[in-house]
């Protein structure tokens, strides 16, 4: 009799315990997506420098600055990873495809051309176009914009002396991806 209560009382604690695990499952920040490019004809390879950056001696650290890289400067970006340090929140209005109304969609990264990764009940759903309207869009969506998501692009370079280092690039736009640095050949549309 006691084995049963206790197992019943077990039970009960993981169902209750993943009940609420569901209701506010959300990834852990900072959420990293490696090995990405984070918008749309982004690429890596050669960049050429036009502000002065600086590369760092770890990922995710910029206590240690590795190297500059002068204006003019040309390097290689090897790889790059996206780290999100704030989600975005997006609440569902109106329920549509999987979403249910009221629901959280935590936005991660912006893919390009109106595209993100969104992480939702304990998934990644990869390539969901933008269904929230923000102050640049003139989308009536069906979702309303509760946080903003902040992102930061690390990417691995190796300046001509074939030193390596990181790139800290924050993302400045609300909607996409802006950089305060300067680079040619980041963008292969340009």
């Amino acid at each position: 009799m006691v084995r049963i209560i206790i197992a019943l009382s077990l039970f009960c604690a993981v169902f209750l315990c993943s009940i609420v695990y569901a209701q506010n499952d959300k990834p852990n920040v900072p959420y990293i997506q490696k090995n990405v490019c984070p918008f749309e004809c982004c690429q890596y390879g050669k960049w050429i420098a036009k502000s002065q950056l600086k590369a760092y001696k770890r990922e995710s650290d910029s206590s240690t600055i590795a190297f500059t890289i002068k204006p003019g400067e040309q390097f290689t970006a090897i790889k790059g990873n996206v780290h999100i340090i704030k989600l975005g929140v997006v609440v569902i209005t109106e329920s549509f495809d999987v979403f249910s109304k009221g629901d959280n969609v935590f936005v991660l990264s912006y893919k390009g051309e109106g595209f993100y990764d969104v992480w939702y009940k304990g998934k990644v759903l990869k390539n969901i176009e933008q269904f929230w309207p923000d102050e640049l869009s003139k989308l009536t969506g069906k979702g309303r914009l509760k946080q903003l998501q902040k992102m930061i692009w690390w990417v691995l370079v190796k300046n001509e002396a074939g030193r390596q280092g990181w790139l800290m690039l924050k993302n400045i736009s609300n909607n996409g991806f802006l950089l305060n640095e300067k680079i040619d050949g980041i963008d292969a549309c340009e």
